[in-house]
């Protein structure tokens, strides 16, 4: 019998029985009396797993894991772990044997780090989509049991973790070394746990030495793939730790990149170098990830990495910066370098920094052709404002629906003069930190460039931009036809969340522009404002509150 013979697989609903269904209670039991019946598993240390967690209904808790593995494959006797009785999917088939013959020839103390020798399984590593990937939420939750004091290293096929009890954890599932932090990838990375920890888990639990370093070479493997992966697919760099990017360089980028001949891709081995090149260059600091967090506080997952462009030169792949950043001064690239230059205030660029994070309808960051542009300058003459309409009389309903058009008409409109920005002018000396946060969720920018202005500038800025809104409404309603109308783009273009960024944007150099030239002006009164300019006393003593009515 030859190595194929021996390491075969068979699909499980074809060797055994029809997988049982989650939610259909009645398909456990059976399909628990077909797996026990099967030949060697009966004491494996998986089946101690389902009868620890629920001695009365193991087969439930072996639903949960089989629920997650429909590709599931029954092994050769040769290649039958006890810690999963199946093959989670064909790639996998025949790595518990050898893993065995690993370990039998491994008598050497695990080195300090690790290296493509202590790989099982042969190239590809980098291979693409065959239908069986587990899901992004299972590779979320099995990191998500990693973290903590009690985290505890689990499979992405491991849906029973949930259901079993802290107290039995410990003696079922691989608790996290104290030093795993420092090799534990950013949230939202997709990296494949171990393929170690899936067949030979009862062999890491024990602290077997050939398991532990065929472990850490292994993990250098997946975040190494999950690197290259995100760059191909998002084009952003993860923020993996100094010490995980250790042990992916002592593995090796050429073994890595190499393809099923054991030979190197120079391309993919480029790129591999570029992007560690590049996270050796920014800084680790949490002043730095709370930078990154400031430009989208709504993304948990924002801090794990950063936007790069790869560019091809005489001397090989550079990976660059391809968002600004400042006031860090890292290697960026050319069209950051230009937008610095072209944007004409520095409260500008907060726009232009945030231009990966844009999506549009149907995905993508390219505005459909349909997309509304920004609403003109707030400088331009406003429309001549229509006289006022009489409503008619009650009981002249037929003659009140044909002179009365069907409008939402303001009485009394704001004007940017009702803005009292002397008073807002006194938060000069409050910290901006909750404002800046909020307005930077809600308008899409960058929370550090709006933390250079002081509160009232905000709050004053905010105000305009809402007299601005209102007096584009006001002339939108006026030009609606008496029968209805279509032009809906043109309100959109006034409400919407682009028209009221750039809105905000001009308004906000105004606002900056007005407090200095009022403090100027007033610094001969005292140290305070007085009550308002004089040209706005009489209106503020009429109405106190200081808005206009």
């Amino acid at each position: 019998m030859d190595d194929t013979e021996e390491m075969a697989a068979t699909p499980y609903a074809e060797a055994i029985g029809p997988l049982p269904v989650l939610r259909d209670t009645t398909t456990h039991v059976p399909a628990w009396e077909r797996e026990t019946s099967r030949m060697g598993v009966a004491d494996s240390a998986a089946h101690d797993l389902f009868r620890g967690v629920d001695p009365i209904s193991p087969g439930t808790i072996f639903a949960k894991q089989m629920d997650r593995l429909p590709h599931a494959l029954v092994p050769s006797l040769a290649d039958l772990s006890s810690s999963i009785t199946v093959v989670r999917r064909r790639r996998e088939v025949g790595y518990f044997r050898r893993f065995s013959s690993f370990s039998e020839a491994f008598h050497d103390p695990v080195p300090a780090t690790p290296s493509a020798l202590e790989l099982v399984l042969p190239p590809p590593y980098l291979l693409p989509p065959d239908g069986e990937e587990p899901p992004a939420p299972y590779l979320t939750k099995a990191r998500d049991a990693r973290q903590g004091l009690t985290g505890y290293l689990v499979g992405w096929h491991q849906g029973e973790y949930s259901s079993c009890p802290l107290a039995l954890r410990g003696q079922y599932y691989v608790k996290a070394p104290q030093w795993w932090p420092d090799y534990e990838v950013p949230y939202g990375v997709m990296a494949e746990p171990p393929l170690v920890l899936t067949y030979a888990r009862e062999e890491l639990r024990r602290g077997d030495p050939a398991a532990w370093s065929v472990f850490r070479a292994e993990w250098a493997v997946s975040t190494a793939v999950a690197l290259l992966q995100a760059y191909d697919e998002r084009r952003v760099v993860l923020l993996y730790p100094p010490r995980l990017r250790d042990w992916i360089r002592s593995v090796g980028a050429t073994n890595i990149a190499a393809d099923a001949r054991g030979e190197p891709d120079d391309q993919v081995e480029g790129k591999l170098l570029a992007l560690l090149r590049l996270l050796d260059e920014l800084p680790h600091t949490s002043a730095f990830v709370e930078r990154l967090t400031n430009r989208a506080p709504n993304r948990r997952d924002r801090a794990g990495w950063v936007s790069v462009v790869l560019e091809v030169g005489r001397e090989g792949s550079r990976a660059l910066v391809d968002e600004d950043l400042a006031p860090y001064e890292l290697p960026y690239s050319t069209a950051v370098t230009e937008a610095r230059l072209a944007v004409p205030n520095p409260w500008g660029a907060a726009v232009a920094r945030r231009r990966h994070l844009v999506r549009f309808p149907g995905g993508g960051d390219i505005p459909p052709s349909s997309a509304y542009e920004p609403v003109p300058p707030v400088s331009a003459p406003p429309e001549p404002r229509p006289p006022t309409l009489v409503p008619p009389r009650r009981g002249d309903n037929a003659e009140r629906s044909q002179r009365v058009p069907r409008r939402i008409v303001a009485a009394d409109a704001l004007e940017h003069g009702d803005v009292p920005d002397h008073r807002f002018d006194a938060l000069h000396h409050l910290p901006p930190r909750g404002v800046a946060l909020g307005l930077a969720n809600f308008l899409g920018v960058d929370a550090d460039e709006l933390e250079r202005y002081p509160a009232g500038y905000l709050v004053s800025a905010l105000c305009h931009l809402v007299v601005d809104v209102s007096q584009g409404v006001l002339s939108w309603c006026w030009t609606v036809p008496e029968e209805g109308s279509t032009d809906l783009e043109g309100l959109l273009n006034l409400v919407g969340r682009r028209a009221l960024r750039d809105a905000f944007t001009r308004s906000l150099p105004r606002v900056r522009e007005g407090a200095e030239d009022r403090r100027r002006r007033w610094s001969e009164v005292g140290d305070g404002y007085p009550e308002g300019p004089p040209s706005r006393r009489a209106r503020l003593e009429e109405y106190p509150s200081g808005w206009g009515r």
